[in-house]
């Protein structure tokens, strides 16, 4: 299911997109079945420098797949659950011949509030900056869509009162709208936890599932993407589809299921970016 909401755009277009992905339901014809365990299939951004680390406050301009050359610009934004879909928006990149930027950092929410990082055990100022720098790289860019995803387990405020769903959905509408153009939010990807073959809804809907974007997304006004029907089609949902595992962990997509499920022409995906952007 796509969920559109309003930032000005063609309603006309937009009413086509709802009843096309409504119609589409699943994605399937995968036959491709990843050599590596799923543990390590991770997307190539990790061996290329292009997922930043923790004290990164730069972006790497060197980060640009797609067709290089092409006028149209598509941003991918976020943190690691934004870096685990980019097998799929690349692949679509390559077929529509769109520009990708990818500008993605570990454990960084693109969202205006103060946040923590577990890992270094004290504020994550490393990540105001980086999301500051993405502002203004996106203001030079000018993609013509720009992609947001990011985890709603790892945005950790510094404040209690910044605490709920309604503070952090606010606080990525806020920076959402810094950004020039469209943007498309998409919704986290379900929770696995420890199953290893079928996952309960109550567990993979948890944490809220979806309630910081929609709430992100009406305050600024731009559009929704959620692949949850696309990645768990039925219930429990079960872990391997067509021999490919889903998760490489308790909540990261492996690139082959990234790349050949979610990523499949005629695909949900597909169809969304493709009603963004023709």
């Amino acid at each position: 299911m796509i969920t559109v909401l309003s930032r000005p755009f063609s309603f006309g277009r937009a009413s086509l997109l709802a009843a096309i992905v409504l119609a589409s339901g699943l994605i399937f014809g995968v036959s491709t079945v990843s050599a590596v365990s799923p543990a390590a299939d991770k997307e190539s951004l990790w061996t290329q420098h292009c997922l930043a680390w923790e004290r990164t406050i730069t972006p790497n301009t060197a980060c640009v797949y797609g067709d290089r050359t092409s006028r149209v610009v598509v941003a991918l934004v976020g943190d690691s659950h934004a870096s685990h879909l980019f097998p799929a928006i690349e692949r679509i990149a390559r077929a529509r011949h769109w520009k990708l930027v990818v500008l993605v950092k570990i454990s960084c929410g693109f969202a205006d509030m103060r946040i923590r990082n577990l890992h270094l055990g004290r504020e994550y100022t490393e990540c105001a900056t980086w999301n500051r720098n993405v502002v203004k790289r996106l203001a030079v860019l000018k993609p013509a869509l720009t992609l947001v995803a990011m985890s709603r387990r790892a945005l950790h405020p510094v404040r209690s009162v910044d605490s709920t769903n309604t503070a952090k959905g606010l606080a990525v509408g806020r920076m959402i709208m810094k950004v020039p153009g469209q943007v498309a939010v998409i919704v986290d990807a379900p929770f696995r936890g420890a199953n290893a073959s079928y996952i309960p809804k109550t567990t993979a809907l948890s944490y809220s599932l979806g309630a910081i974007e929609r709430i992100a997304v009406a305050y600024s006004r731009d559009w929704l993407i959620n692949l949850t029907a696309a990645t768990c089609p039925r219930w429990p949902c079960p872990v391997v589809v067509n021999r490919i595992t889903k998760f490489r962990d308790t909540e990261h997509f492996t690139a082959t299921f990234s790349r050949t499920v979610l990523g499949v022409p005629g695909g949900a995906l597909d169809v969304a970016l493709d009603a963004h952007l023709p």
